[in-house]
């Protein structure tokens, strides 16, 4: 507690006791508690004492030591003085900033009166003395209302304080901002809280609007374009900061860097601007063109790409237009033929054209026999079906039904009730003859009117058969083989050329050249056979090698030659090898991915290299078709597979065609 006298003495000494004790009870005194604010350090307090005639006494504290921010009471001591009066009376004032008289702002008054020594007390704790800022003037207030103060919250605002561009009166004069102006202002036409570079408007309240204090944006008219956007990959200087795409000028994807991805491929920014990407001439994709007619398969997977400009690979296309890419005739730019296929790729088969479809052949003579081997004459007709049991039937013409010539006809081969099973036949080209031939080595040549029988040269056991005959030359010379490795040919006087193993399948390449397959053993496991018979010596066979068979238990069970450099043979589980006649090198040709088919004919349509195949998966026949460029899509069945196994094919072309099985299954295309 701060404590000071005023001595009431004859010297008429006014004095400041710190920490003196109170006026006692036998003096003539009066202790006066001021009470203050605890921010009141910079005005000035007074108290003045006088008692009548006496001289008046006046104590000034002003300096900020005087005032206790801990204790904010002021104690003052009056002692009376001798030439005092009975009362006195003491004047308390307080001012802001200093103790001139226009710094005052309160003033209280109080009158003691003294008949005798003793003490006496007045506590002043509502002095105006508000100076809650500290900054030494006080609020408006208190009895007087005075103060100066007009922001008792701001020690900025007080009278002859320098204005400031805040909107608010700085110097207490009743107005705002007439004084210092420290504030620029900026144009923000794009609203993102960023002025526009450049010198700035000054004053203390914005322009506009569309005016903020904050400059450095390099683009007003964009609002993604700040000093405080992340700089994008987009050609801009996002941020203000002087650079473009700073971001992404490093590292293996940095801007105008090469790339593979694109043809003349460089990294440019991606869409969203978070990164590079791959830019340049996007490349076409290839696929793979098997049949090279220029079309890819349609639906397959892409094999690769390739920019402009760049040669085509051999067998690739930039397109998928092809429904058929093992056949080089069928394109979309194929035409429609009849053939039982789609030529020109628009999900049509035969299309515009009078066709027929591969269907089963309705008479009478065909029903209910199990026939094995057909032949056709190459103009188309005369047709022959051999089967079991002596069956055997001619259609002469297209407009003609099918002439039964069984054994319980007249016009049978053999005596009557001969049931020998046939199993091969051949049409002579130069008169439309057919040449059968089957079990025991019987063989006879039928006109269709009358059968010659010849058989008694070629005897074999009753086991045994003929499984194949063929005839080279003009005339004709005739040749067939055995299931017991013979080759017999048709001279002046019957010749018969042995080899080991079985031979179920004979085909000639021109006059002087024949070809048979079979197995090189009689009893399982067998293993596939192919023979190369000339006619500078029948006898002396020539084995072919058979590339890719090892571990393959079958035999095969027919060969077509469609010319010396062409020539397929198929057998069991789905086996087909490929050759020539100039080679003895033949390679395998891998089975269609689906289940296996134990194959029992082929035959190649003149001028062509696409080879027709009958077999069987149980008792299921099918038709398959064999390219250059593998397996194509083959003539559908009209009423579906076969529910009988096929025996064997002959064709004239690829648009007529015959094929026979069991049970009186005679197919033909096209039928009506």
């Amino acid at each position: 507690m701060r404590q000071s006298a005023i001595l009431l003495l004859p010297l008429v000494l006014l004095a400041c006791k710190k920490d003196s004790e109170a006026p006692g009870p036998k003096e003539a005194a009066v202790h006066v508690k001021i009470g203050h604010h605890e921010n009141f350090s910079q005005g000035c307090i007074t108290v003045e004492a006088h008692g009548g005639t006496g001289e008046t006494l006046l104590a000034e504290f002003e300096e900020p030591a005087q005032f206790d921010t801990n204790d904010p009471v002021l104690n003052v001591a009056i002692f009376r003085k001798a030439d005092w009066g009975r009362d006195v009376e003491v004047t308390v004032r307080a001012f802001e900033k200093g103790c001139a008289a226009e710094q005052l702002v309160d003033e209280r008054t109080r009158t003691f009166s003294f008949a005798s020594a003793g003490r006496q007390e007045w506590v002043l704790d509502n002095l105006h003395t508000d100076d809650e800022d500290g900054d030494g003037f006080v609020s408006r207030g208190g009895p007087m209302n005075r103060g100066t103060d007009c922001d008792a919250l701001r020690a900025t605002a007080f009278p002859g304080a320098p204005e400031l561009c805040n909107g608010l009166d700085d110097d207490c004069d009743g107005q705002k901002e007439v004084g210092v102006v420290n504030r620029f202002w900026y144009l923000d036409q794009d609203r993102d809280s960023f002025g526009r570079d450049g010198p700035g408007t000054e004053a203390c309240d914005p322009p506009s609007e569309l005016h903020v204090e904050v400059t450095g944006d390099c683009d007003d008219e964009r609002a993604d374009i700040h000093p405080n956007i992340v700089e994008a990959c987009n050609g801009l200087d996002d941020n203000c900061g002087g650079g473009i795409d700073e971001l992404f000028t490093d590292g293996p994807r940095a801007l105008g860097a090469s790339c593979t991805e694109a043809c003349n491929g460089t990294y440019a920014c991606n869409s969203a601007g978070t990164g590079t990407e791959c830019v340049g001439t996007p490349p076409a994709q290839l696929f793979a063109d098997e049949d090279s007619d220029g079309e890819g398969e349609k639906d397959s997977e892409p094999m690769g790409t390739l920019c402009p400009g760049a040669p085509l690979p051999p067998m690739m296309s930039a397109n998928t237009l092809d429904c058929d890419d093992a056949d080089s005739a069928t394109s979309s730019q194929g035409t429609e033929v009849c053939d039982g296929l789609d030529n020109d790729c628009d999900g049509l088969v035969d299309e515009g054209i009078p066709c027929g479809e591969l269907r089963l052949v309705t008479d009478d003579a065909l029903e209910e026999r199990d026939w094995q081997s057909v032949a056709v004459h190459p103009s188309g007709y005369p047709v022959w079906v051999a089967g079991l049991r002596g069956k055997l039937a001619v259609k002469m013409d297209a407009d003609s039904p099918f002439v039964s010539h069984d054994t319980t006809t007249v016009t049978r081969c053999g005596v009557e009730g001969n049931l020998v099973d046939l199993h091969a036949m051949w049409a002579n080209p130069d008169n439309g003859y057919g040449i059968l031939a089957g079990q025991g080595g019987w063989h006879g040549e039928h006109n269709g009117g009358s059968c010659d029988i010849f058989q008694q040269q070629f005897a074999l056991s009753a086991s045994e058969h003929i499984s194949g005959v063929v005839g080279v030359g003009v005339p004709a010379q005739i040749f067939s083989v055995s299931t017991v490795g013979h080759l017999y040919e048709w001279t002046a006087n019957a010749m018969r050329h042995d080899s080991s193993g079985r031979y179920w399948g004979l085909h000639s390449i021109g006059p002087d050249t024949l070809i048979a397959v079979g197995s090189t053993g009689e009893s399982p496991p067998l293993t596939p056979m192919v023979n190369r018979y000339s006619r500078m010596d029948w006898g002396a066979p020539s084995t072919q090698v058979l590339q890719g068979i090892e571990g393959y238990n079958g035999s095969l069970r027919a060969v077509w030659a469609a010319n010396a450099e062409l020539i397929y043979a198929v057998g069991d589980a789905g086996l087909v090898v490929k050759g020539t006649g100039q080679s003895p090198s033949w390679t395998r040709v891998p089975s269609p991915s689906e289940a296996v088919v134990d194959y029992v004919s082929v035959a190649v349509p003149p001028n062509t290299e696409n080879a027709y195949v009958v077999g069987n998966e149980g008792t299921v026949g099918h038709l398959h078709r064999l390219t250059p460029h593998g397996w194509a899509k083959a003539p559908a069945f009209a009423s579906g597979a076969p529910a009988a196994p096929l025996r064997d094919l002959a064709m004239t072309s690829a648009g007529d065609f015959w094929i026979v099985g069991d049970d009186g299954h005679v197919y033909h295309f096209p039928e009506p």
